[in-house]
């Protein structure tokens, strides 16, 4: 645990309530049915069930605890992700890769009209699930959540210390000719090269994360030219970003990490 000296600097995000209430439901739910079903029901009629529903509530109570020990803590060193287990950390410097995904999620889909008037007022990071994967040098990873509080603003404090100068790094190799590999896309001055296939800079429209996708689309065709799971795409974010710099008809999103997604 952190002192109050090493804690100087730092952003603590614990973990959110979430999963240790998704828990808490499904052991009592799975309680109440296994009573439920019983003809006598009497506690004394039912010895091993009593001693298998005292055992599934003390995992219950133990999985709270351990997720209540886990948290993401944020300095000028680096990410740290702390557990039950130990800790993990990544300095910024030894960061070479990201991965990002956002997952929408519609839990208010059976809840008809009332349940679309909550998911339209509700915060947009409450209707998805973030990953924000790092990689290190040594391809070691550390992922960065919606399993943790405010996992938006944490991930949106790692981008804007880590993407500036990604971004600028890959502007510098685009602008001496190169072209730059994003896994399977390419970036250059002049074209966005993917499956063999070069799409003009001049003739993309939209550039987005539509939900768990980064989806391209190019003047004149109603369907994307590009269409591929975002964490499948190295440094997605910082694509899109340079992407943005050459083609000045796609609007700009900054580094806000649900800013170009399209829930």
């Amino acid at each position: 645990m952190a002192t109050a000296a090493m804690a100087y600097g730092e952003r603590r995000f614990g973990a959110a309530y979430t999963a240790r209430i998704i828990v808490v439901l499904v052991v009592f739910g799975f309680l109440a049915g296994m009573w439920a079903s019983q003809d006598d029901p009497r506690v004394a009629s039912h010895p091993t069930l009593m001693w298998i529903s005292v055992a599934l509530l003390l995992a219950g109570i133990g999985f709270w605890i351990a997720l209540g020990k886990s948290a993401v803590v944020i300095s000028d060193c680096g990410v740290r992700r702390e557990s039950l287990f130990g800790q993990q950390e990544v300095a910024w410097s030894q960061i070479a890769e990201t991965r990002y995904q956002v997952v929408p999620i519609n839990v208010y889909a059976h809840f008809g009209l009332i349940g679309a008037l909550i998911a339209m007022t509700s915060k947009k990071s409450a209707r998805a699930h973030l990953t924000l994967e790092l990689i290190d040098r040594d391809r070691k990873k550390l992922k960065v959540t919606s399993n943790y509080q405010h996992a938006d603003e944490a991930i949106g404090m790692i981008l804007s210390r880590i993407l500036p100068p990604m971004v600028q790094n890959v502007k510098s190799r685009v602008q001496r000719g190169d072209t730059v590999q994003f896994g399977d896309l390419g970036l250059s001055a002049t074209a966005v090269i993917w499956k063999g296939n070069s799409i003009p800079i001049t003739e993309v429209t939209k550039a987005e994360l539509a939900g768990s996708n980064l989806q391209i689309k190019k003047q004149g065709k109603w369907l994307s030219a590009v269409s591929v799971r975002s964490n499948k795409v190295p440094d997605v974010l910082v694509f899109l970003e340079v992407l943005e710099s050459l083609a000045p008809q796609i609007k700009s999103m900054g580094v806000d990490p649900l800013a170009r997604v399209r829930m």
